[in-house]
């Protein structure tokens, strides 16, 4: 049976409608999605771009900071370290850690504290790139220093009250200790700490004047 005019009208409007509704499920609500997930990552890229921003305007100011710490540095050293030359540096350097050493080894009552060795190496300067994170900080660029391959022997306890009084600035001079090497030094007896064999390169920096590493 034929259908009416207007019935063929309403049908063939009600299958436009569910093809549009097909369409905007299956592609419109697809980009519409894409559309919002790019918003989002707009907005992300947004607040990354405003925090890098933040950053470039504070670079100056934290590089003058920097500066500033450097320069405090350089001058609590020269306040608190008296100058010496490069002759005196090393006969300087082993009598006042032999006193140090021999300090500890009263104030600690540790017998077996003693230096097994003590060898300095060339003079040099620190520098930038990796050799001079190998000896020291940054901040002390340029200041003269010697290396000197330090073994000795102890109870834990004496090894780590003498590397606290080094970091006390105990012999009056700045040093840098990058790596430790420790192994049994003998005989182990029960109730007592056992003695320890230490080896360890001290950096150690030249007294200069004042000014000097600028």
């Amino acid at each position: 049976m034929a259908l009416p005019t207007p019935m063929k009208v309403v049908l063939a409007l009600f299958i436009i409608v569910l093809i549009g509704l097909g369409f905007w499920l299956v592609d419109w609500q697809k980009k519409m999605n894409e559309i919002k997930q790019q918003e989002k990552t707009l907005t992300d890229k947004q607040k990354e771009l405003g925090d890098m921003e933040k950053l470039i305007l504070e670079l100056p100011q934290e590089k003058k900071r920097q500066e500033e710490l450097k320069r405090e540095l350089r001058e609590v050293i020269q306040e608190q370290l008296t100058p010496e030359t490069e002759a005196e540096f090393v006969p300087s350097y082993i009598a006042d850690i032999e006193k140090l050493v021999e300090q500890e080894r009263v104030r600690m009552g540790d017998p077996d504290f003693i230096i097994i060795s003590l060898t300095p190496g060339a003079l040099s300067s620190t520098t930038g790139g990796k050799e001079a994170a190998d000896q020291g900080p940054a901040a002390l660029a340029g200041y003269p220093t010697r290396t000197f391959q330090m073994s000795l022997t102890g109870r834990y306890a004496s090894i780590i009250d003498f590397l606290r009084q080094l970091g006390a600035l105990k012999l009056k001079r700045l040093v840098t200790i990058n790596r430790l090497n420790l192994a049994p030094g003998g005989e182990t007896v029960p109730g007592k700490s056992p003695t320890l064999s230490i080896t360890m390169p001290i950096t150690a920096y030249l007294r200069q004047p004042t000014g000097g590493g600028q």
